[in-house]
């Protein structure tokens, strides 16, 4: 059985759709050719994770305000960051006010809202946690990186992306190497992909509940590909 492979995309998803109704309905040699090229692409992509694109939205439906504030969720008080993206999107898509107390989350909702929202943020603060520590791994990704990515996840999911020619946030600039030799030649050091690009389809993914498992086997294989180390 072969490991580590690439999550089916939209257009392998749809390949196989075809080729498949070939393999079912096509006369002559079609059916041969087709069951071979399913199997080819069966290889290359994992198709046994849900496609995003038939996975609901993390915030459809109705949510009920309520004036009393319930607890939904509780952060770290190192997370910050993710704390606020959780805030901020409940806010932003539930329409429902948020405030914290004593590093709870609380959410003017009704229980049954309420119990929806846990369900909400805790999908939320897993799924940046586990992009946040593996995007931290990459070799040189900064801490002032990390706010970036953040920011990045926090506009995908929130369909929030910045317009074509409006400046990206700004981020630690990549150190330099010189190789001590004649004739040195000098290499950029770490990723060449600016982290708030990496993190916006990330984004999109948390919002459309796609598995954790695709989401960070997308982002390990476009860090991977724009690492680019010092030789």
């Amino acid at each position: 059985m072969k490991m580590n492979l690439k999550p089916a995309n939209s257009k392998a998803r749809a390949l196989l759709k075809k080729l498949q109704a070939l393999a079912e309905r096509g006369i002559d040699g079609e059916k041969t050719s087709a069951q071979r090229k399913i199997a080819r692409l069966k290889a290359r992509f994992d198709f046994g994770v849900p496609d995003p694109a038939e996975t609901p939205d993390l915030f459809s439906g109705s949510f009920k305000r309520s004036t009393t504030a319930r607890r939904i969720y509780s952060f770290g008080a190192h997370e910050f960051d993710v704390a606020n993206s959780v805030k901020w999107a409940i806010e932003s898509a539930a329409k429902i006010p948020c405030v914290y107390r004593d590093g709870d989350l609380l959410a003017e909702s009704t229980p049954n809202t309420a119990r929806r929202l846990t369900d909400i943020a805790v999908h939320i603060a897993d799924s940046f946690r586990a992009l946040l520590d593996k995007f931290s791994a990459v070799d040189g990704v900064s801490v002032e990186d990390r706010g970036v990515f953040v920011m990045g996840l926090y506009d995908g999911m929130m369909n929030e992306a910045r317009n074509v020619g409006q400046r990206l946030p700004s981020r630690a600039r990549v150190t330099k190497m010189r190789k001590a030799k004649k004739h040195a030649v000098t290499h950029a050091r770490g990723l060449h992909i600016h982290p708030y690009t990496v993190a916006l389809s990330l984004g999109k993914q948390i919002r459309f509940s796609a598995p954790l498992e695709q989401i960070t086997a997308e982002l390990e294989a476009v860090t991977q590909k724009h690492l680019t180390q010092g030789a």
